[in-house]
């Protein structure tokens, strides 16, 4: 017997969305030239990914690393059991064993993309904050490989929808417990969830440090 069950903590919910709209927001202001609202998008994200990564350590059963990160065996026995529909996937308490590995790449996508963004230039006025302690070469480098994953975020975007999509063709929706944080299983699979405030205070505190450091002069130019 399957019951609603809660899979998905208020945080990585949270997250989960807040990085889809950032990631909009960040290719509508740079293709713009909205540099400054640009920036402060990207020390939202950052905070967020901080977060997240720590999430990952401290957070729900569900939110960690050590639950959804699994060998590239069992990777392959889950796509297998895809492929002859034993229903597995129904049964998955959290990210599938495929779908960790998409997580662990936009982490790691996302992370490059802030990162080389804090020593990126455009050659006229707008720089990162830690451009300035970096040569004009290394400026630059760090300028085209931050247009160059922003293409690689592009396609894992495409393939996170193409897996979504399959996945609702298959009668599995994965859309609508990031939502309401709940997917019917038995009694006996639900993971143990931190509240996830706990989470929002700590982006918070993240933030304010982020807005301390780097944020502060921007602030102001924005309203």
């Amino acid at each position: 017997m399957k019951t609603p069950t809660p899979i998905w903590d208020g945080f990585v919910r949270g997250y989960h969305w807040l990085q889809a709209l950032s990631v909009i927001g960040l290719w509508y202001t740079g293709t713009e030239g909205l540099m400054d609202w640009h920036f402060a998008i990207a020390y939202l994200l950052l905070a967020l990914l901080l977060t997240r990564l720590l999430w990952g350590l401290i957070g729900s059963d569900t939110a960690r690393f050590h639950h959804f990160v699994h060998s590239p065996g069992k990777v392959i026995d889950y796509l297998r059991s895809i492929r002859r529909n034993t229903g597995e996937a129904k049964t998955v308490v959290g990210h599938n064993p495929a779908g960790g590995y998409m997580v662990l790449t936009f982490f790691l996508l996302l992370g490059f993309q802030l990162t080389s963004g804090l020593f990126a230039n455009d050659d006229i006025v707008s720089e990162g904050p830690l451009a300035r302690y970096v040569s004009a070469d290394t400026s630059s480098l760090f300028t085209l490989l931050h247009a160059l994953n922003f293409n690689l975020i592009l396609a894992a975007i495409g393939l996170h929808l193409g897996a979504i999509a399959l996945y609702l063709l298959r009668k599995e929706n994965l859309i609508k417990p990031m939502i309401v944080g709940t997917k019917p299983l038995p009694a006996a699979s639900a993971p143990k969830l931190r509240n996830g405030l706990l989470g929002w205070a700590i982006f918070a505190g993240i933030g304010a440090v982020l807005y301390v450091n780097f944020a502060q002069d921007i602030v102001p130019y924005l309203f």
